[in-house]
């Protein structure tokens, strides 16, 4: 990026147009909804969905006909839809417990697909993760969130904000875009929200696999880095009110940005929660979206048992998990230099 386009970005940014801003804050607790009430939240929801998403889109609800030991929240990627999950969410469900695989905001609409995207919000993707928690809470005794890039930046957003999640798997989170800067990043998120929306649609819709929708629209990936911004910021504030945290990263994947994910990582082992940080490694040559068909490049015999071992709390066997200092950042640092 030239000198020249940084100096543009950096005066946006301080002319104040940045994107309102809100409070990743922890979540109080009430009391939990019943199961029926729960059904009856998620049903709704599905038919909110059925009203404006394309065949085979809305929210997936996988119950066992009454409330179980353990509930799964599954959030799929950026143009994706619930089906991503469906698979890991049917591994899931055969081991007894509950599973929820709610659609993320505006994803799939039958109508200008990519147009509907760039008026999501960070916000509205933070409330819903709220809501979807909300629900979760009727539906299972322990709650297990696990989301996959922008689905993993609501999870970590949910991580942050509720105490209520006994642990949260973030698989290649869009916590920050790859390759640039922290301040580069900021300027680009400035503009993209701020400018006319640029979207483009690289295929028509597959109507045999309605949750591949491929295309870019700037006001919604923006929107996505910005809640990732946030989160950071409140991770470098706030212990989690999750406090069994996995990190699933990708080493041949340039989309996000893994320093981002090792930083919120960091943070969050400072503030006294248990992390865990796994890598797929490059030799692997799994694209961003790690869970991608074999018919698309991608290797579901080795990652959807990872993921599924993630969510369950248990450590992968054939994959790597980063060393981690037990207490880092100048938190720790002041702590060495005030205890005697």
């Amino acid at each position: 990026m030239s000198r020249l386009l940084f100096r543009v970005l950096l005066l946006t940014f301080l002319a104040g147009c940045a994107p309102t801003p809100f409070v990743i804050a922890p979540v109080p607790l009430s009391a939990p909804a019943s199961y029926d009430d729960a059904i009856a939240m998620a049903v709704r929801r599905q038919a909110e969905d059925d009203s404006v998403v394309v065949a085979g889109g809305r929210s997936l609800l996988l119950t066992h006909g009454t409330r179980t030991a353990r509930v799964f929240v599954l959030l799929h990627g950026f143009t994706d839809l619930p089906e991503q999950f469906a698979a890991v969410g049917e591994h899931l469900f055969a081991g007894g417990d509950n599973v929820y695989i709610p659609r993320l905001p505006r994803h799939g609409e039958r109508r200008s697909a990519m147009r509907s995207l760039g008026r999501t919000s960070a916000e509205e993707l933070a409330r819903f993760g709220d809501s979807s928690v909300a629900i979760a809470r009727g539906l299972g005794d322990t709650i297990i969130v696990v989301g996959l890039s922008a689905g993993g930046v609501v999870a970590a957003s949910v991580a942050q904000s509720h105490a209520d999640v006994r642990r949260a798997v973030l698989i290649a989170p869009a916590i920050a875009a790859g390759v640039i800067s922290a301040d580069q990043e900021r300027g680009l998120v400035v503009l993209a929200s701020n400018l006319p929306e640029i979207t483009r649609t690289n295929a028509p819709m597959d109507t045999a696999r309605s949750d591949y929708v491929q295309g870019v629209t700037t006001h919604g990936l923006a929107q996505v880095l910005w809640l990732g911004q946030l989160v950071r910021e409140a991770s470098a504030d706030r212990e989690p009110g999750t406090k069994d945290l996995y990190f699933l990263l990708n080493e041949a994947d340039h989309t996000v940005s893994e320093q981002a994910a090792l930083d919120v990582a960091q943070q969050w082992l400072d503030h006294g929660a248990h992390v865990g940080v796994y890598r797929f490694p490059a030799s692997l040559k799994l694209q961003h979206n790690v869970m991608e068909i074999d018919a698309r490049g991608g290797n579901v015999a080795l990652v959807f048992p990872v993921i599924e071992a993630l969510a369950r709390g248990t450590p992968p066997a054939n994959v790597p998990e980063l060393p981690r200092s037990g207490c880092g950042g100048w938190r720790c640092a002041v702590k060495r230099v005030l205890t005697p």
